[in-house]
């Protein structure tokens, strides 16, 4: 499936093309999916780090322009 698949779609702006996609992600994620002790330490550090502020956010914009980086 391609978003050409959905033309209506292709009328979203990015904006809402992505709060789309965020929340079709978050519908087939699992809470009890496996992940090994090792993962799971890595995202409770990140997470944690995120909620006392020791990093942040970057706005759209600024993803693209990280990813469009060869």
């Amino acid at each position: 499936m391609t978003l050409a698949d959905f033309p209506e779609l292709t009328k979203l702006s990015k904006r809402q093309r992505m709060k789309l996609a965020e929340e079709l992600w978050f519908s087939g994620v699992d809470d009890k999916l496996p992940a090994s002790p090792a993962h799971r330490e890595i995202l409770n550090e990140r997470w944690a780090a995120y909620k006392t502020g020791k990093i942040r956010r970057i706005p759209l914009s600024e993803l693209e322009r990280r990813l469009a980086r060869p």
